[in-house]
């Protein structure tokens, strides 16, 4: 097939791809683009697109519209879904098409004969699930611009009550056997599915820590629904979203982020978050963006008779006029192949935990641990450390950052103790002391008790500096410990052990008794102290220097590789302009002036040629 992956990166015919997409409602038809069929409005927009420099488009095959009883499946549906691919092809752009389409834009347009029943557990929808799939995949069989097969866009939601019941394997195995039917019927097919924040940041079985049978990972990046006090949409966390959420899920395998926007803003604020996103999110290595939509929608069917705000969120009008946020796309569309970067291993891990997404639901089951890991991605950019995310075995890491643990299996202490045990220096900050302590051989000390008194422990210090503690933003109670192997090197106002270090093997560990990174999760709290300064000392006590040397924290800096070239993108996360300094690995010292939400492209090569970045750097 034109479309694989190969050494964990998506290609085309066997050069590297990035997705440079768009979503896409017909502006006239919106959610009705099969039933209320207009292929000439279809190949202008698409040929829009392709003049717009977008390599692809991201379909929806509403399910109800092809499959309206058990037994019968509408060939002329089926022969527009053909004709849809078929016209995208002609005009140059890939198609990554979202099959079993019911939830969409808050509603579901579902089947009149499912009658609530499940689509992971029930024999007969399985059956017709494999049946529909076989169907589309026969269809376009021989269409060699289908990208993927996305299995249902946030397809969890179709019945969360229901899908808050499966176990992980019920959705593997499912995924899986889709994915073999659409591979049955059309080899070599990739297979993903689309999933929103909840699948990286919250309970949801359907993310991309649990992605047997797919190809791709895919994420969606919304601030307006993300967990971790995300302040507004030009909040500094806000633009740091969608490439977390990349790198969360490029832990697990290939991923893309293909929905990507804002809503309830301005065309001003949307377009600055779109650009300092986008282009945050290639650097750091997703294998492409599908924003979120190409036109405002003048239709008034169903979904957006109940939500009508639903139709206001494209990068152009309905009548084909650019929005602000489709210049800034197109600037990012320029840049992609610079932007693209590809990185060397980093010397800094930051762990993702086998559970740190509970899959119990019970009582032992503790909080969420990857919003930990959010604020302990944001820490080491504000810091400005060379980190990869890690979903496995964390040998060969010069440091390993495990941030507010709340479950740590037997296989998570087996890898800690084996990099330590290798030379590796491990910082553990322990987010629940029931299942997220290592264990008295790695921590230096054993568990005393916990108290729900805070007195005394509102702050800790080292080597004179005060840190606070929010406990009511811990989501945890104060642990006292007794040390044994230990050091204690920070201490609570009261005195007692607040962060121990220890020697083990060739390497170090230092353990921290407090959910540092998770009582950050208060609006403004992040950027109101340096909090950044924490993990600069955590990475001098294991002598792992920053990548790149930087005034300002809400400035980020990924180097890498990209059209042959050593890069830095620069990306200014701050809603307003910033001037600071750079120190670039390799010595090169410049200072630089981004507007607010603004990037930029440095060569880091001797004798640089063109800056990737169209309007030139400095």
């Amino acid at each position: 097939m034109t479309f694989h992956v190969t050494g964990g990166r998506l290609c085309r015919d066997g050069r590297p791809f990035t997705v440079l997409g768009v979503n896409y409602h017909p502006a006239g038809a919106g959610c009705r683009i099969w039933t209320d069929w207009d292929p000439t409005a279809i190949k202008a927009d698409f040929g829009d697109m392709a003049a717009a420099g977008l390599n692809t488009v991201r379909l929806f095959v509403f399910w109800r519209d092809f499959h309206p009883e058990p037994g019968h499946i509408r060939p002329e549906m089926l022969a527009r879904l053909r004709t849809a691919v078929r016209t995208a092809g002609d005009a140059g752009l890939a198609c990554v098409v979202s099959l079993f389409t019911i939830w969409m834009n808050g509603q579901r347009l579902d089947l009149p004969w499912r009658a609530g029943r499940s689509l992971w557990r029930d024999p007969e929808m399985l059956d017709r699930q494999e049946a529909f799939a076989r169907a589309a995949a026969r269809e376009l069989a021989d269409l060699d611009d289908l990208l993927a097969f996305d299995l249902g866009d946030e397809i969890g939601n179709v019945d969360p009550a229901e899908a808050a019941l499966l176990a992980p394997g019920d959705v593997a195995a499912w995924q899986r056997r889709i994915a073999a039917t659409l591979r049955a019927e059309r080899p070599g097919t990739l297979v993903t599915q689309a999933n929103d924040a909840s699948g990286v940041l919250g309970r949801s079985v359907f993310g991309p820590d649990n992605a047997d049978g797919l190809d791709l990972v895919a994420t969606h990046g919304f601030p307006t629904w993300a967990p971790g006090s995300i302040e507004s949409t030009l909040s500094v966390k806000a633009t740091h979203l969608a490439p977390f959420l990349a790198r969360a899920a490029g832990a697990y395998g290939p991923a893309v982020v293909d929905e990507l926007g804002s809503y309830g803003v301005d065309e001003d604020t949307a377009a600055r978050y779109l650009r300092a996103a986008a282009a945050s999110a290639l650097a750091n290595g997703a294998q492409g963006v599908i924003p979120w939509c190409w036109r405002d929608i003048t239709s008034t069917a169903e979904p957006y008779r109940d939500r009508p705000m639903e139709r206001l969120v494209g990068l152009h009008t309905a009548d084909g006029g650019a929005k602000p946020a489709m210049a800034e796309y197109a600037r990012v569309l320029r840049a992609a192949p610079a932007l693209a970067l590809r990185r060397d291993r980093a010397p800094v891990a930051l762990y993702i935990p086998e559970r740190a997404r509970p899959r119990g639901g019970g009582y032992l089951d503790a909080g969420v641990g990857t919003v930990a890991l959010l604020y302990g991605y944001l820490l080491l950019k504000r810091a400005h450390l060379d980190f990869d995310v890690v979903a496995g075995d964390v040998g060969g890491y010069r440091l390993i950052v495990c941030p507010s643990t709340t479950h740590l299996t037997l296989t998570d202490i087996e890898r800690i103790d084996a990099a330590a045990t290798g030379g590796a220096a491990v910082y553990l900050s322990l987010g629940d002391h029931l299942h997220g302590f290592p264990g008295e051989p790695l921590a230096g000390a054993r568990l005393v008790d916990f108290s729900l008194n805070a007195d005394g422990r509102s702050g800790f210090s080292w080597d004179g500096r005060r840190w606070e503690v929010d406990w009511a933003a811990a989501a945890a109670p104060p642990v006292t410990v007794r040390p044994t192997t230990g050091e204690p090197v920070a201490g609570y106002d009261d005195g007692s052990p607040a962060v121990l270090a220890r020697r083990h093997g060739a390497g170090r560990i230092l353990f921290a008794t407090m959910p540092l990174e998770r009582q950050l999760d208060r609006p403004g709290r992040l950027t109101a102290a340096p909090w950044e300064g924490w993990y600069r000392r955590v990475a001098d006590w294991a002598g792992v220097p920053p990548g790149a040397r930087c005034d300002v924290p809400d400035v980020e800096v990924v180097t890498g590789r990209s059209q042959d070239r050593r890069r830095a993108v620069v990306v200014n996360h701050r809603p307003a302009p910033v001037e600071t300094g750079l120190t670039l690995p390799g010595g090169r010292r410049l200072r630089l002036r981004l507007d607010a939400k603004d990037w930029r492209i440095l060569d880091l090569d001797p004798d640089p040629g063109p800056a990737g970045d169209p309007d030139g750097a400095p």
